[in-house]
């Protein structure tokens, strides 16, 4: 009779947890296309989560403490992040008639050689060639901008239209979802901690350390570091005479929130540059780049990411360029703190391990 009843028990159990699955299966399947966004929304929640307490310590009235708090930082963020693509999407539609107006008069003109490509090092030579062979003549010109004109851009712009729409419901769905997850962390998390040590036992909480000290650091070391690297290959920018220098800025401190995507646009900078007839600006800038790339992505970012993680660098750059192929810019957070979640596990195994084969021993 105990035997059927524990086998009974048992196939409930299964049969809950082989519900559970397939219901989360489910709704994974039917929120495929949002998912980015709610995952944007934690990854945020956990970041900012210190900064909202504080504002919501400002006042002990229920109003601000329920939803005032949890408004204002939403609202905040919302423009932290409009502000930037509002004042991209300006600086685009104001520069493109000119750059239209530009490819026009050089399929018509031709462009001609830089003085100062053959003083380029090493590759002078070749770029004088090149530039020869696709840019000097208007037949040449008119070959290598024939994907550009007004058609091609038209149906670009077409095909970019329902991206971002797309774009903006998820970011939508980010904020509506981040303002609940301010008011109602707290009462979630209390709700979520009993499952979670139903599920891991005692190391429900070691993990979901690893996993907040993982998103903490990764924001840190990402977002943080990239801002300022942006800022300071901005000044280059400004002092090399770059065009534009805010814009550019902006865009490489937005890009460089990827490992070795900075280079993207100051490449693109000191290009602009040698076009301009100004090379030794431009191979300044350049350097000047690529001197704080790599102090960067080899010293700052190991020792923010890896040391609040507490996992090695190794592991958090695969979790970053495994999570940006698989899930796209929130993949950036989202891979670390799978490593962090892999590496905890592994860990705990560990010691489980190594104190299964020294009790024996010290019991001997």
């Amino acid at each position: 009779m105990e035997q059927q009843r524990e086998r009974s028990n048992i196939l409930q159990i299964n049969a809950t947890v082989a519900a559970g699955g397939a219901l989360l299966l489910c709704a994974v399947f039917v929120m495929s296309r949002i998912l980015p966004g709610l995952l944007w929304a934690f990854v945020l929640a956990i970041a900012l989560w210190p900064s909202f307490l504080k504002m919501r310590s400002w006042s002990v009235s229920a109003g601000w403490y329920r939803v005032g708090a949890p408004l204002l930082l939403t609202l905040l963020i919302a423009v932290l992040v409009a502000a930037p693509v509002a004042f991209a999407a300006v600086e685009v539609v104001r520069e493109s008639e000119s750059f239209m107006g530009w490819i026009n008069d050089a399929r018509a003109h031709g462009i001609p050689v830089p003085p100062a490509a053959m003083d380029v090092p090493w590759v002078g030579g070749m770029l004088s060639s090149w530039w020869k062979d696709n840019l000097a003549t208007p037949d040449a010109a008119t070959l290598f901008f024939g994907g550009l004109g007004p058609r091609n851009l038209l149906g670009l712009t077409r095909n970019l239209g329902p991206e971002l729409l797309h774009r903006a419901l998820l970011f939508g769905i980010t904020l509506l979802t981040l303002f609940f997850l301010f008011r109602d962390g707290e009462e979630l998390a209390a709700r979520a901690r009993p499952l979670a040590d139903r599920a891991f036992g005692s190391r429900s909480r070691p993990i979901a350390e690893h996993v907040i000290d993982a998103v903490h650091g990764t924001v840190d070391g990402l977002v943080l570091v990239g801002f300022a690297e942006g800022l300071v290959i901005g000044v280059g920018y400004w002092v090399t005479g770059v065009p534009h220098p805010i814009a550019f800025s902006i865009a490489t401190s937005i890009v460089a929130a990827i490992p070795f995507g900075a280079p993207l646009v100051f490449c693109l900078a000191a290009l602009l540059l040698f076009g301009l007839g100004k090379a030794l600006a431009g191979i300044g800038l350049a350097v000047f780049g690529f001197l704080i790339v790599f102090l960067t992505d080899h010293l700052v970012r190991p020792a923010v990411i890896g040391g609040a993680a507490r996992i090695p660098f190794l592991l958090v750059l695969l979790g970053i360029l495994g999570g940006l192929s698989s899930l796209g810019l929130v993949g950036l957070f989202v891979g670390p703190a799978l490593m962090a979640v892999f590496v905890a596990i592994w860990r705990d195994l560990a010691e489980d391990e190594d104190g299964a084969e020294t009790n024996p021993v010290a019991s001997g």
